[in-house]
C-alpha cells in the first residue's frame, strides 16, 4: 500500500465511495481506515476531530504528505490509473 485513506465509516457516501475504489484499485494502492479507528489513527497523529473536516489521505512513503477534503478527493483521482476513470464514464 502507497496510501492510507481514513474516512467515515458511518457516512454511507464515504462507505459507497470506499466501495468504488476497492472495485478500481483492488488493494494495490490505497489502504482504507474508518475515523472511528481510534487506535489506527494514532498512528498517524490523526484525531477523530481532524477527520471532521474531511476525508484524509496520507502518502504511506512519506507520511508528513497528507491531503484532506476536496484536496484528497483530487489526489485519489490523480493516483488512480486513466483507463479505468476512462472506463467508468
Amino acid at each position: 500500500m502507497s496510501y492510507i485513506v481514513i474516512y467515515d465509516g458511518n457516512c454511507n457516501l464515504c462507505v459507497t465511495l470506499v466501495q468504488v475504489l476497492e472495485s478500481i484499485d483492488k488493494g494495490e494502492l490505497f489502504e482504507y481506515i474508518p475515523m472511528q479507528d481510534l487506535e489506527k489513527l494514532n498512528q498517524f497523529g490523526i484525531t477523530a476531530q481532524d477527520c471532521e473536516m474531511g476525508m484524509i489521505l496520507i502518502d504511506g512513503n512519506a507520511l508528513e504528505c497528507r491531503w484532506q477534503g476536496s484536496d484528497a478527493a483530487e489526489e485519489i483521482g490523480r493516483l488512480l490509473p486513466v483507463g479505468v476513470i476512462n472506463s467508468l464514464t
